[in-house]
Order: structure tokens, then sequence, then C-alpha cells
């Protein structure tokens, strides 16, 4: 059994005994970490100063419990998420107090002052818990005021915990080292940050999700980092999900960071439990980290984020991949913003990111180019027998990932990975004619340049497409996007030397076909070639492959009379989903 297959199977086996008596996230609150941020601000303006004969304490006003899955009122742990400015630390405490026959909270029968525990510590973040001594409708939290100065944002809430022993259970099992799931190689193959990447608290989940059909769009609603890290303000979000009890795990599928990270959270393996309303099943949950919300005021601390670029492109990627994965619709009532799923009152995924919903909707292969401009305008190129012609052609790469030397090919075509009359020593590979020169990322403009020969006074007709090597043909969906096989097209006459009719032997345009419909090269002419040392060109890429039929080759590449090499990789990674569709 493969150390990546789909799911670990020891991991498998902690996550249905462990969890088997764990209820299912039926239902799920606005946010992870909860609205209420008593900050520096507010601490100042509305908790009061009070002495308790052994010290001074700042003492919030009482807060009720939010409401309870079940129905019952009130709740019996208080959690917290607060920053520290220092190593200092800080005493916090919490006492439940009951309601009077109006529903307000009172003094009255308030139990006793408890410390809270802290579950996590990441720099200037932390997590911290107490069970009460017994269920209560409000409660209070107070903070020792020699340390209330070092206490920056403090969201807090009293709760009723429907997993309270998760936390502790997850907590015990990183000491283990316990492992985690496997992630699917197509998002190994966008970027994915693994759990294990992450450093991410085994999960303490038991409800797998084997048929997604729908997607649900979040945010976190708060800060995009901790102590500058996109990992630390994740690793802390999944550590307060646990340990106020209020999740089995962090409850999205997958993450996207502002900078364009992506994560897996809790798995396309286990049901989602961050959508609520009943739309849970089947509706994988892909959460943006950070606070997207106009006015500023509905986030915590204030803070409020506009998309970045590299968020909504890195985001269409993730969704996209999903789509393919999981043969989901991208129609509009199926791919939503949380607040409209039905039952579930929230502003989520906020004012700024919900208008740029349709982004992530809109279809983007892995691999797929447009023509930019080429060298050569004729529509025969001459090439003196045993000579050789160089050529380039530029093409942007509109697909959502890069393309990379050595690993990106303009290649002949019918047949794919069959010999060329027009092969140069100057080729990468027999089969492969071109490689960009350096990384191109989505967006901007690569160039290929190859050097042809001739060997004979004939006229040759030559097809030539795209493929990133062990991957895909971009013609070939899903992960191609175009051109096709023909995007470029040389006929080429091998002429005798010193012979001429007037068409182009330095350059010159051979082709009859156009990438994608953008029409003839857009220069103003032949460019003169690169200087070539001992039939190098200089700028490609002289990595050597195997031939196309070594079968180590495992190329993305299709041979005539057979299954392709991509193909059958391709194949290969599809086969590791769950289902077949």
């Amino acid at each position: 059994m493969s150390d990546r297959g789909r799911l670990n199977l020891l991991n498998l086996l902690n996550v249905l005994v462990v969890g088997a008596l764990l209820p299912s996230d039926a239902l799920a609150r606005e946010h992870v970490v909860p609205d209420r941020n008593d900050d520096r601000a507010a601490r100042a303006a509305s908790w009061t100063l009070q002495n308790d004969g052994q010290g001074q304490w700042r003492v919030s006003p009482a807060v009720q419990a939010e409401p309870a899955d079940d129905g019952a009122e009130g709740g019996s742990r208080v959690a917290a998420m607060l920053s520290v400015g220092d190593a200092g630390g800080a005493v916090v405490q919490a006492r439940g107090l009951a309601a009077d026959s109006d529903g307000a909270c009172t003094t009255a029968g308030a139990g006793p002052w408890t410390t809270l525990e802290e579950t996590y510590t990441g720099g200037e973040l932390h997590v911290a818990v107490v069970d009460l001594d017994a269920r209560y409708a409000c409660a209070q939290l107070r903070i020792r005021d020699s340390r209330n100065h070092a206490v920056g944002d403090l969201q807090w809430e009293l709760v009723e915990p429907r997993f309270p022993d998760v936390g502790r259970a997850s907590r015990s099992f990183v000491a283990r080292q316990d492992p985690q799931m496997a992630i699917p190689a197509e998002l190994e193959t966008i970027g994915v940050i693994t759990r294990e990447e992450w450093d991410a608290r085994p999960t303490q989940c038991s409800s797998v999700e084997d048929d997604w059909y729908r997607m649900a769009i979040h945010h976190t609603a708060g800060p995009q980092t901790a102590n500058g890290s996109v990992i630390e303000r994740l690793q802390g979000t999944q550590a307060y999900a646990m340990d106020s009890g209020g999740y089995c795990d962090i409850p999205y599928q997958m993450l996207v960071g502002f900078d364009g990270t992506l994560y897996e959270g809790r798995g396309v393996e286990l049901t989602s439990g961050a959508t609520g309303g009943g739309n849970n099943p089947g509706n994988l949950a892909v959460c943006f980290i950070g606070c997207y919300h106009e006015p500023q005021s509905q986030c915590v601390g204030g803070v409020g984020h506009q998309p970045t670029d590299e968020m909504m492109q890195r985001g269409q990627l993730l969704v996209q991949t999903l789509v393919r994965m999981e043969d989901i619709s991208t129609a509009e009532d199926n791919i939503r913003g949380h607040r409209d799923w039905p039952g579930n009152s929230t502003a989520c995924p906020g004012e700024l990111l919900y208008p740029r919903l349709g982004e992530l909707r809109a279809d983007l292969a892995w691999f797929s180019a447009l023509e930019s401009e080429r060298s050569w305008k004729d529509e025969v190129i001459e090439v003196p027998v045993d000579a050789s012609v160089e050529l380039w052609i530029e093409l942007e790469n509109t697909g959502g990932l890069p393309w990379e030397p050595g690993q990106t090919f303009l290649a002949p075509t019918d047949p794919r990975d069959g010999e060329s009359p027009l092969y140069d020593d100057a080729w990468p590979a027999e089969s492969r004619a071109a490689t960009v020169d350096s990384t191109v990322q989505p967006g901007e403009i690569g160039r290929f340049a190859m050097t042809i020969s001739l060997a004979s006074q004939d006229t040759v007709t030559q097809s030539f497409g795209l493929v990133h090597e062990g991957v895909t043909w971009f013609a070939d969906p899903p992960w191609g996007g175009g051109p096709a096989d023909d995007a470029v097209v040389l006929t080429v006459r091998g002429t005798a030397v010193g012979e001429s009719d007037g068409g182009s032997t330095s350059g010159g345009d051979g082709s009859t076909s156009d990438i994608a419909g953008t029409g003839g090269g857009t220069g103003d002419g032949p460019e003169e070639p690169e200087e070539t040392t001992g039939g190098e060109t200089s700028g490609a890429s002289t990595a050597a492959l195997p031939p196309a039929d070594d079968p180590e080759q495992g190329c993305g590449c299709r041979s005539q009379g057979g299954e392709s090499g991509w193909g059958l990789l391709l194949l290969g990674v599809l086969g590791l989903r769950r289902r077949r569709r």
C-alpha cells in the first residue's frame, strides 16, 4: 500500500475508533472564532476595575451564551483567542452567571472564578479554555490588571461544546505523532500545502464524504496572519475550533491565504462542518483566510482587507481543480457564498469578496496558451539541406500553473512523440522541439525558440503542440485548455546550397495555422536568429530527456497505435479518486 494513498489506513482506524461516538457537524456557527472582540479599546470603554482582596482585576460585562445546537440554553465552557504582546503571558479567569426572570444576566448566584488553561501558543497568538462548574446562562471574564496592557485582541464566548473532548484528544495525538490523511495527487500538483506541512493536529472527525456536488465560499472574518504568518493563523484557527469544542477539526475542506498560498483543511475525505442550515452534506467548503467586510468595523480589530490578485487567481485555480476532480457544476446557484445557502444568517464571505465569486466560477485549466508573436511570416520556409534555421514563437500563459524549463515543451504532433523530419541536434529531445528558458507564470509571455533542419530537398509539413511533461498535452481536457495539436504548422522545403526562389531561409514564416484563432504573427518582420554554438541554441534548455520510446520516460505524450504515456499517468492520478464518474 502506498504511503500516500487516499486515506492512510492507520489514520482511518483512528478516525473510526476515536470519532465513532462524536456527533456530526450538522450545524455550524457563522465563523469558527467568535465575533466578539474585547480589545484594548473595548476594555477601556466597558470593563471595570475591581479588587478581590488579592489584587486588581479588569472585569468584563456579562456575556450571554452562544445558542446551543440542542436547543438548550446556556453553556459550560468559556473559550478565548487572544494576542499577548510579550513573553509575560496573561492571567485570564472566567465565571458563570445566572439570568433573572427577564433573561438579564445577574451576579446573584455567580460561580467561582476559574483560570483558563492555555491550549495553544503560536508567538503572540494564544488559545485558552476553561470548563465551568455548571451550565450557565451568562459568563464574565477578568484579566489581572498588571498584565492588561500586554493583551491586544481578545475574542471569547460562552458555549456548550458539541465536541467536548476533541481538543484534549487531538493534543495527545500530536504528542504521539499519529499519521495524517494523504492529499489527492491533483491537489499536490497545484501546490496545496498539506496538513503535515502546516503541522495540523490529527482530525477527530468521523463522518466520511464521497459525493461532492456543490461548493460554499467562506472567509474566516479575522486577521490574515498571526505573527506575520498565514500558517500560524491557520494553526490557531484549528486549535480554537477544536479546543472550544465547536468542531471536530477545522470545518473547511480547503483554505486560501491572502498571498495565494493554498492549504488542505480537514480534507476532501471528510464531511464539511462549515455551512450550516442543513447544507453541509456534499458541500465543499473553501475558505479565504482574512476578513473581507465593508465596513471594516465588522472585522476583528476593525481591520478589513481587499482581496489580492494572488489570492483570487490561486483561489480560482483551487476551485476549478476541485470542480474537475469532483464533477461539480459551476452554475451560480451551485457554487455560492456562505450567505446564499438557505438557513444561514451571515454576511460571509464579506462584502468585498462576495462580488468577485464569479471569478472563482470562471473556467481555468491548468495549462493553456494564446499566441502573442512569432518570428516568421512566409507560408513556406526554405532551409538549405543539412543547414539549420532558428525560429521562435511567443505564447501567453493563460492557464493556472507556471511553465517550467525542461517540463513545458513545444513538441511535434501527428503523431505525438513521433520522429520529426525537422529534428535538429539542438532539440531538447528527439520528440521535443523547444522549451522555455525561464519560468513563465500565469499571465506572462514565454518564448519557445527551436532550430529546424532538413536532410533532403523535400517539402515537409509538420504540426506542433504544447505539452507539460508527465501531466498533460495542452489540447487535452480536463487539465489542458488548448490550443489544439495543430496550433503551429510549419511547411518547410529543403533547398540546395545557394538555391533560393525568394522564400525565407532565415527565420521565415511557415505557418498555415494560428493558436486559438489569434491570427498570424504580429511582429514587423523576421528577427535575427540568436547565436548558436556547436548546434546548441542559446537560451533554450538542453536538459537531456530519454527518447520517447524509453519505458522509463513516463512522459505526457501519446504515440501511434497505443495508450498514451501521459494518459496512463493521468489515469493513474485520477484513479486515486474515491469514485469513477
